[in-house]
């Protein structure tokens, strides 16, 4: 079994990462701001993802690094990722899978990021901004990253009917797509070493 180090376990696709690690036997090193109720094999760290200390006692014996973090008007990725970036090669950690969002994937028709094109349908970019900043920080940074790149989630349970694809979109009528089948792709993109040095498409059709 493996000692994973998860940020954004508390949210809502995290909690279902987290939730699939333990099923799975794995020790989870969990950074929250908020307690949880500690379960078996896990070790909850309480700070900040902003926080240098509290990110590198979070990395400093783990195997793997998962995050879930999302983002807000502070740019938390763009701040977190050098930091778990440093973390990682100091602690010589070499695999990251983050959860990103399908607007970073490169349009169908230019080498531009979805959310620059009229292939997104949000108005609002700065979300997708600062996914965009972590995912640069994530390629230039030489270590084994893939990132999952979801259309908009939803709590229901899986349809069975995805369409994952690496580095685009692979439909022109994305639908949205499960918090469950998010969780699921990420273990399997550690599980099975897929898609490293790469953005993953996931979506249903429309």
């Amino acid at each position: 079994m493996s000692t994973i180090a998860l940020f954004g376990g508390s949210g809502r696709t995290g909690k279902r990462i987290l939730q699939l690690l333990l099923e799975k036997g794995h020790d989870v090193r969990l950074l929250s701001r908020h307690p949880i109720n500690e379960l078996e094999n896990m070790v909850e760290i309480i700070g900040d993802a902003t926080n240098p200390e509290m990110v590198h006692e979070t990395v400093q014996t783990a195997d793997v690094v998962i995050s879930a973090l999302g983002t807000d008007r502070d740019r938390v990725l763009s701040r977190f990722t050098p930091l778990v970036i440093d973390a990682m090669k100091q602690h010589k950690v070499k695999r990251i899978i983050t959860v990103g969002t399908a607007g970073i994937l490169k349009a169908q028709d230019s080498n531009h990021y979805r959310f620059q094109t009229k292939e997104s349908k949000r108005s609002m970019t700065t979300a997708a901004e600062d996914h965009a900043r972590a995912y640069e920080l994530l390629e230039d940074s030489g270590l084994a990253f893939t990132i999952v790149c979801p259309t908009q989630l939803i709590e229901e349970p899986s349809t069975g009917n995805l369409i994952i694809t690496q580095d685009v979109l692979g439909t022109m009528r994305s639908g949205p797509v499960s918090r469950d089948d998010v969780a699921n792709l990420v273990i399997s993109c550690w599980e099975n070493h897929e898609y490293i040095g790469h953005r993953v498409g996931i979506t249903t059709e429309s």
